[in-house]
């Protein structure tokens, strides 16, 4: 829907909905209807205050409006790591309603071990749109490392998206991806990267996890909820060099770091988390 549609949507809601316990995927919950189930996964729901890298335009300031307007009609609310849960109760101290932790698992990956072989040099995929909190311009910061470390980073933008990072040497646009594209494109490069300032939850995360692929991120709390100890971090572009030799010395020696931990965090399948959302309707 557009802005205006989806506005009138969360205002006047009971002339398009029954006033009966209603799931809602949409980050606000819908006013006048009592009991809602309310699945959050807008990152920029979190205060600036609570989160350096949450939005502070327009846009997001009418959200968290909206979202604190409405929450006296929600039952529960549903998010995906401890971080994004604890973030909303400091950005809203007077949510009483309990919020519920279940971590999605990836869809249509199955868990494997790919073949993963440096060949002439390390190539890197980091599969995702241009928004501003995704901090692609952090590949500009990486022109010093490359003199020093030969790499490959693949991107999945738009061309005209692309535009700015173009005369990258070590930058190459793979163009926007359907998911199945992107699997078989994580199959054919040796680490996910992630340059991500802000997320409630980063699905690549979770499936380069499933895959055993690397994943060198940028240190985030939701990262590190995430990844745990599995995973090579890095803040700025010394600790990414450093943090990527690393990486390349533990796939030479057959040695990366096990993802098992982790693991244990999306271990429910689809149909158990149906089985958990629609327990909460009971409570």
């Amino acid at each position: 829907p557009n802005p205006i549609s989806r506005l009138i949507e969360i205002l006047f809601s009971r002339l398009f909905f029954e006033n009966i316990p209603t799931l809602v995927l949409g980050d606000i919950p819908l006013r006048g209807i009592n009991n809602q189930i309310l699945f959050v996964h807008q990152a920029n729901l979190v205060k600036p205050s609570i989160s350096k890298f949450s939005g502070n335009n327009l846009k997001y300031k009418l959200l968290r409006l909206l979202f604190n307007f409405n929450l006296k009609y929600v039952k529960s609310i549903i998010v995906q790591t401890d971080y994004m849960r604890d973030n909303l109760m400091k950005s809203y101290p007077k949510l009483k309603c309990p919020i519920k932790v279940i971590p999605l698992p990836p869809i249509n990956i199955k868990e494997e071990s790919i073949e993963n072989i440096i060949k002439d040099h390390i190539k890197l995929i980091y599969p995702a749109s241009y928004y501003k909190h995704k901090n692609h311009d952090f590949l500009f910061d990486l022109s010093k490392v490359y003199k020093t470390l030969k790499f490959e980073i693949w991107v999945t933008l738009k061309k005209e998206d692309f535009k700015k990072y173009a005369r990258l040497p070590y930058v190459k646009n793979l163009g926007i991806l359907t998911h199945n594209e992107v699997i078989e494109k994580y199959k054919l490069s040796n680490c996910l990267v992630n340059f991500s300032n802000l997320e409630s939850f980063c699905l690549p995360l979770v499936e380069a996890i499933y895959l055993n692929l690397p994943i060198l991120t940028i240190k985030r709390d939701y990262s590190e909820w995430m990844c745990e100890e599995s995973a090579y971090y890095f803040e700025d572009n010394i600790s990414f060099e450093k943090s990527l030799i690393q990486l390349i010395e533990d796939l030479k020696n057959d040695n990366l770091k096990s993802f098992e931990k982790p693991k244990e965090k999306f271990k429910f399948s689809w149909i158990e988390i149906g089985g958990k959302v629609n327990s909460y309707f009971q409570l």
